[in-house]
């Protein structure tokens, strides 16, 4: 789904100054990792490890676990093409709507795919792979960690793939791969992209217990992850700081425009546990909404039709700076408002 994601800024050359099409918060402050990427600039001259074992020491540590659990990838996005490679010919389960790549891997290595319907169900092969992302994209709620939790462990017949990428977007309590240690059946994904604000440098990585881990490694490209995002990661985990650093006030500012984009008639917003929101148009179509914000605000968003399940009326947002959401609020009103005239 290369075509499909949001943060499509790359069509619009120079248009956009305000992205709400990522479920990233673009206020990170890069300067110290600038700093230190440049002084390890030379390591572009020279061979990444072909893999990560270094980094995945230092995740280990911070997780609490051992470093046979850990395995550095090039974005959670590899991650998910490699469990669905080692899995390949099985069934899995994709309960909808959600990110699309966990469908596109899953067709890639030919498995037999159902979207929870419990026909569907019914019919499938006992041994299969459950794919949860949660925080879910692109509805923002999350599953309760003591439900996953119980699900996982009484059902060891079954693979769970949970993506987390968005953990340090919500309140709620997520699994951590501490309390998770021995179980078999389960890998959490987890996303710097996410948790630090840099998608462009492409790294995340899985924990798994080590005989999974031990798997996806055979499977892996050599050097799939470049020197950069490698010593990127070395320097965030042990001196970066998340690109949220209240997320109390960042979430209240997320209700904030949630409430203020439920007062625009024809707008409906859905309920969220993170910083970005789903929502549906009543009067016209996500595609025409985006291509006004775009070209009248320079105002990205993002345009949720390619969603299994979902209309062409439906669209996502991320909660940004106060007054970027200002400008949101104050531009999808003036569309509303023109429809009406």
């Amino acid at each position: 789904m290369t075509d499909g994601h949001g943060d499509d800024i790359y069509r619009y050359d120079d248009l956009v100054k305000m992205n709400f099409s990522s479920n990233i918060c673009l206020n990170a402050d890069h300067s110290a990792l600038k700093a230190y990427l440049m002084e390890q600039f030379d390591r572009v001259s020279h061979y990444p490890e072909p893999t990560s074992f270094l980094l995945e020491q230092l995740i280990a540590q911070k997780e609490g676990i051992s470093p046979e659990c850990v395995m550095v990838t090039n974005g959670v996005t590899e991650a998910i093409y490699l469990i669905a490679q080692q899995f390949h010919h099985s069934a899995s389960v994709i309960p909808q709507p959600t990110f699309n790549e966990y469908a596109d891997a899953c067709r890639l290595h030919n498995h037999i795919i159902s979207f929870e319907n419990t026909d569907e169900l019914s019919h499938l092969p006992k041994d299969r792979v459950y794919w949860i992302c949660n925080p879910n994209n692109p509805s923002g709620n999350v599953l309760m960690k003591g439900f996953l939790d119980y699900v996982v462990r009484r059902s060891p017949r079954y693979t769970f793939v949970i993506d987390q990428s968005y953990e340090c977007y919500t309140k709620e309590p997520l699994l951590r791969a501490r309390e998770m240690n021995g179980v078999t059946n389960l890998c959490l994904l987890h996303s710097f992209s996410k948790t630090y604000g840099i998608p462009g440098l492409r790294l995340g990585y899985i924990t798994a217990h080590p005989n999974i881990i031990h798997l996806l490694r055979y499977r892996q490209t050599p050097w799939s992850v470049n020197a950069l995002a490698i010593e990127a990661g070395k320097f965030l985990i042990t001196q970066g700081q998340p690109v949220v650093d209240d997320l109390d006030t960042y979430l209240a500012e997320t209700e904030r425009l949630r409430g203020e984009l439920r007062n625009i008639p024809s707008i409906r917003v859905f309920d969220t546990k993170t910083n970005f929101m789903l929502c549906e148009i009543e009067l016209s179509t996500a595609k025409e909404l985006k291509s006004y914000l775009v070209h009248e605000h320079g105002i990205l968003i993002r345009d949720c039709s390619n969603f299994y399940g979902l209309s062409n009326q439906f669209f996502r947002v991320a909660a940004q700076q106060p007054e970027e959401n200002d400008a949101l609020i104050n531009a999808i009103r003036t569309f509303v408002e023109k429809l009406k005239n």
